[in-house]
């Protein structure tokens, strides 16, 4: 009798490698990775496959198209973690870099910012979220400019950082540097910006690690045992303005991004990185345009 390795499993699913080799003609090696295989398709049930999606560096109010394809993608699904990775706002009206430099702060007020990324980013993200969805919040260095300004004025404490002047009720709030974990994935806004920051951020670290910060996508993979996942420091893009000021019209590699993934009950998952590119891009086979 032969037959395929599925038409084998199909009629019986408790087969041993022997049997496997026997009915399929298959090596042994490859009977071995066929079982394995099999009994991680038999003990996952795809309604315990957890959706999350991350997204950082949205850097109000210059954010871009790259928000409404992400807040598209969660009304489509069910999303069970939902990440807002990092510099959520620039707040480069407090910015010691701009203290000398009042025309780029003409008209800007703090409390005026808040209330607008309240309004066009927060509470937009909210309504396509399910009430039951696990939200995280992590500070990023630029949210961190509201702690300086707070150090250089101790009178602001309490008025002017986003945690109080903000409504971030159903978020946990991950402070400066803190890493979120979920399964085999763990999550920082990111320290490192050198040239290989990816592979900084896996050696620091030792896990799977997914960083914004540097608004480029950068993979770098260590090595791992045979048969498990590919151990990866991964560098997500940014959702922001691709031509900031501090860069004066420079060259740059920064990429638009968000973060899409799949938690697998044991842990073990799968990632995706989309590209937007001219305001669009293909999920899952639909076109999303912001």
């Amino acid at each position: 009798m032969s037959m395929s390795v599925d038409q084998a499993f199909e009629r019986f699913p408790e087969l041993g490698r022997q049997r496997l080799m026997e009915y399929t003609g298959i090596s042994e090696h490859e009977a071995r990775i066929q079982c394995r295989f099999h009994k991680g398709k038999k003990d996952v049930n795809e309604q315990d496959i957890k959706l999350g999606v991350a997204i950082g560096d949205i850097h109000y109010p210059y954010q871009n198209s790259t928000v409404d394809i992400c807040k598209q993608f969660i009304g489509d699904n069910d999303v069970d973690y939902f990440l807002l990775a990092g510099d959520q706002l620039d707040l480069d009206l407090i910015s010691s870099f701009n203290r000398r430099k009042p025309l780029l702060k003409e008209r800007k007020r703090l409390q005026k910012t808040y209330d607008g990324f309240q309004r066009d980013i927060l509470d937009p993200f909210n309504s396509v979220l399910r009430s039951d969805t696990k939200r995280f919040w992590l500070v990023g260095n630029h949210e961190v400019r509201a702690n300086r300004l707070v150090e250089e004025q101790p009178v602001l404490e309490g008025m002017v950082e986003p945690e109080n002047c903000l409504n971030l009720s159903g978020y946990e709030f991950i402070p400066e540097n803190g890493v979120v974990t979920i399964g085999e994935m763990s999550f920082i806004h990111g320290t490192y910006y050198n040239k290989y920051h990816a592979k900084k951020n896996i050696e620091t670290y030792g896990r799977h690690i997914f960083s914004w910060h540097v608004h480029t996508n950068q993979v770098y993979t260590m090595h791992s045992p045979v048969d498990t996942l590919p151990r990866q420091g991964v560098s997500v893009g940014c959702a922001c303005n691709l031509n900031p000021e501090y860069m004066h019209n420079k060259p740059s590699a920064f990429v638009n991004q968000f973060l899409i993934f799949y938690l697998f009950p044991n842990g073990q998952f799968t990632y995706y990185t989309p590209t937007i590119i001219n305001n669009r891009v293909i999920i899952n086979g639909k076109l999303y345009e912001g």
